[in-house]
């Protein structure tokens, strides 16, 4: 609401009173010659008549300038830039009303520029995958992006005028003032609001005037979750093929340099000790041409050479191998038996049968290593619109519910002493997962922890037109 002075304080007021006042003491000191005189009197207050109506509308001209002028600082405080006043003459009120203007299209101006950096900045901020927090020289947050919310799993209300290293929860190791002087880089392990555990790397910067006075921090939240996964699993992989090499090589080693002593000559050790041999030997090439295999996948080098072909034919051709095995293997002493529970139409698919036939062998030597009871491995094949879900179930000791989520770790094995003697490589389904994924379809296990174990396999599906079965000749 504009504020108006009171008459006693305006400009009108103040000139009538002074000149009243003139003209009292003006009358009074020469009131004797004016008595005896009356023309001169009346011609006085002719006089005094005319500059008292001369001085209002001097004095009111100058109120109502000032009065527009005031009233047009108000409309620019209000942001009513395009409201314009209209001060009559070409006097110094007039200079200072256009003075007055050209501030306020200036303020204009500057405002639009300002709210135009504002909103590209807040649109920068929004759409930031990194978080953004800023603080006030004291160390209380006074802004922060969605991204920054999103990693600490927390509200903007929640957020704002806390104490930076309270909302990090960095104040056991950091004091604001350390921040500032060191400016340091810190990891920090957070859970975001999806509720999964990320890790952040956090950067500080100080914010500057151009005076160079501080006047706050800016912390910028990386999330290295996936950097430092990789770099995790990078270590882990150095180190567990260092090791799994080295244990097959060592009792290589052994043997041969018992057979270099001598045992070679004594028909009772030296087959032993070849065959043992040549079974780690084994063992390595396998592991060796797996790590291949993973590694060409990881850098994009493999190509899937698909063909459409009728999956359950491709499928009980691959079954058929296995009854063979089963039969003719040490393993018959288990009485394996494979169940087939498979649709008779057929289904066709796109797929790279090589890389389709090694996951069905990886996760059928699975069932068959791993089920010491023997007992039946079922597999079963279920087409939906969109998906082709094949199953493979054995009835073997399953896997604990804690070590699910690792089993397609490379080199993780549930019972390692086992694993290795059935002459395991701990890649089989780490190479699984990366053929399924390579075919737009995901794989997972899913077991008890007592009996038996089911291995899930989901491959997209679209309805394709039917072409010769190039495997129905091979099918039972």
């Amino acid at each position: 609401m504009k504020n108006k002075l009171p008459f006693t304080s305006t400009i009108l007021f103040k000139a009538v009173i002074s000149h009243l006042l003139l003209f009292s003491a003006f009358f009074s000191l020469n009131a004797h010659g004016f008595l005896t005189h009356q023309a001169s009197l009346t011609r006085l207050c002719i006089f005094y008549v005319c500059s008292l109506i001369l001085l209002v509308w001097f004095t009111t001209r100058i109120s109502i300038g000032l009065n527009q002028i005031s009233d047009q600082i108000d409309d620019f405080t209000e942001q009513k830039y395009t409201v314009r006043k209209q001060i009559p003459g070409h006097t110094e009120i007039n200079q200072l009303y256009d003075k007055v203007v050209n501030l306020g299209e200036k303020t204009e101006h500057t405002q639009e520029r300002l709210e135009s950096s504002s909103t590209r900045l807040n649109g920068i901020l929004t759409y930031m995958t990194d978080g953004v927090i800023a603080t006030d020289r004291r160390g209380k947050i006074v802004l922060a992006n969605h991204s920054a919310l999103e990693y600490l799993n927390v509200t903007e209300k929640d957020l704002l005028s806390r104490k930076l290293i309270e909302a990090l929860d960095i104040a056991a190791d950091y004091t604001f003032r350390e921040l500032l002087e060191a400016e340091p880089e810190i990891i920090l392990d957070s859970e975001n609001a999806m509720g999964e555990f990320t890790t952040l790397r956090i950067k500080f910067a100080l914010f500057r005037r151009e005076s160079g006075f501080i006047s706050g921090v800016v912390a910028v939240l990386h999330d290295v979750t996936e950097q430092e996964k990789n770099e995790r699993e990078r270590r882990l992989f150095v180190s567990n093929v260092s090791h799994e090499l080295r244990t097959p090589l060592t009792s290589v080693k052994s043997y041969l340099e018992a057979l270099d002593e001598g045992a070679i000559n004594d028909p009772d050790i030296a087959p032993g000790f070849i065959k043992v041999s040549l079974k780690e030997t084994d063992r390595m090439i396998r592991m060796i041409r797996d790590l291949v295999t993973l590694s060409r996948m990881d850098s994009d080098t493999i190509a899937l050479e698909k063909e459409v072909i009728n999956f359950v034919a491709f499928l009980h051709f691959q079954l058929n191998r296995f009854d063979q095995i089963v039969g003719n293997s040490d393993e018959n002493d288990k009485q394996f038996k494979i169940v087939r529970q498979i649709p008779l139409q057929p289904i066709w698919m796109e797929i790279d049968t090589d890389k389709m036939g090694q996951v069905i062998d990886n996760l059928m030597n699975n069932a068959i290593k791993y089920s010491p009871a023997g007992g039946n491995i079922t597999v079963s094949l279920e087409q939906t619109k969109t998906q082709v879900l094949l199953r493979i179930a054995d009835e073997g000791l399953g896997i604990p519910k804690k070590d699910l989520p690792k089993i397609f770790d490379r080199f993780y094995r549930v019972d390692k002493a086992r694993s290795r003697e059935q002459g395991g490589t701990g890649l089989g389904l780490a190479i699984v997962r990366d053929i399924v994924k390579m075919h737009n379809g995901f794989v997972w296990a899913k077991s008890d922890g007592e009996t038996g174990t089911i291995f899930t396999v989901v491959l997209p599906y679209a309805p394709l037109e039917a072409e010769t079965d190039d495997w129905a000749g091979l099918v039972d």
